[in-house]
């Protein structure tokens, strides 16, 4: 019977120091390493994605986003007259804004076989990776343009021949997240980014045109997203960036983290009190998975600020509340974690 009531007792008292906080989680062992489910480790990603490569991409859509430091994928025809009469702006907006390109076939009139669809898939896709340089094979998004019907004369087979033959990735489906088509309100925009927080996971949201106030060009481009809606939704995105809720990115970068994440696997090599080191795999392929993961690490109580090293990068990084939160490449030299003022 007492010992009945001294546990009844424990509980009770252990129940008002957890209501009260006085009782933290505990700490796991030095070197103990997670990989957060998105970069900076926060909760959930949101893709902005615009499609036809219109004026009002170039004159509202990639200046609003960049003032607010927000990224997003446009898909481009470089044979429509859209993007060939203005490519001197673009050229001038994405390399300084970090905005990416996608790949939304040549013309955007469909395809009549395998071998027109090589032209409007295969040169899209060359002309992608030579306007924004970087790795010759890199991964490059693709979005299948909407034709009328008869108009798109290839097999899904054939497709996805081809989309492997050009290192693409197919975007997430344009059903139920197109902008004006599908979701018309603020309201109904936003319910998609509480949706990405709640279950953090990844949402999105397909775009056409925006609205153009200044310059007044007569008409609109195709499906106009209203500036009263397009911008709020902007400041949505950027406040819930600056809260860590929200990574805001390019589709590639959220495919390339997702699909490295789910296969990775963390080693501890070893620990002491000067050095931790760490083996970051990652069954993805590394000619095309190369995007940093970030970990989170416990380190010892007394490290306030650390260098975290990989192969010859090298970057400083504080130490919060006993963890250190820092970037690595999979399958890349081992990283090691030490104190900054170790000798």
């Amino acid at each position: 019977m007492i010992t009945t009531f001294l546990n009844q007792r424990f509980n009770q008292a252990l129940a008002i120091l957890l209501l009260i906080g006085f009782v933290t989680q505990a700490h796991a062992a030095v070197g103990d390493t997670r990989i957060t489910t998105w970069k900076d480790d926060r909760t959930a990603a949101f893709l902005l994605m615009f499609d036809d490569g219109w004026p009002s991409h170039w004159q509202v859509a990639i200046p609003e986003m960049a003032t607010r430091g927000l990224v997003g994928t446009f898909y481009i025809n470089p044979a429509k007259a859209e993007f060939t009469k203005f490519k001197a702006k673009w050229d001038e907006l994405m390399p300084a804004t970090g905005m990416v390109y996608g790949n939304h076939t040549m013309s955007h009139h469909g395809v009549r076989d395998l071998e027109h669809a090589r032209f409007e898939i295969g040169e899209c896709a060359r002309i992608v990776r030579e306007l924004q340089p970087g790795k010759p094979d890199r991964l490059v998004s693709y979005a299948q343009p909407g034709v009328p019907k008869g108009k798109w004369n290839l097999s899904n087979e054939d497709r996805a021949m081809l989309l492997e033959e050009y290192n693409l990735v197919s975007r997430p489906p344009f059903k139920d997240h197109g902008a004006v088509y599908h979701k018309k309100t603020l309201e109904d925009m936003t319910a998609l980014i509480d949706k990405a927080i709640a279950t953090k996971g990844m949402e999105y949201l397909v775009v056409h045109g925006v609205e153009r106030i200044v310059p007044n060009w007569s008409y609109q481009d195709f499906w106009p997203l209203k500036q009263a809606v397009f911008l709020p939704l902007l400041d949505v995105l950027k406040d819930k960036s600056d809260k860590r809720e929200l990574w805001v990115t390019d589709h590639i970068s959220q495919h390339q983290y997702a699909t490295e994440r789910d296969t990775a696997t963390i080693t501890v090599l070893k620990t002491d009190t000067n050095d931790i080191q760490l083996r970051l795999k990652s069954a993805a392929d590394p000619r095309f998975y190369d995007h940093p993961l970030t970990l989170v690490t416990e380190v010892p109580a007394d490290w306030r600020e650390c260098t975290v090293a990989q192969g010859a990068t090298q970057t400083q990084a504080v130490v919060v509340n006993g963890f250190l939160t820092f970037h690595a490449i999979p399958n890349g030299p081992v990283i090691s974690l030490s104190p900054a003022n170790a000798p």
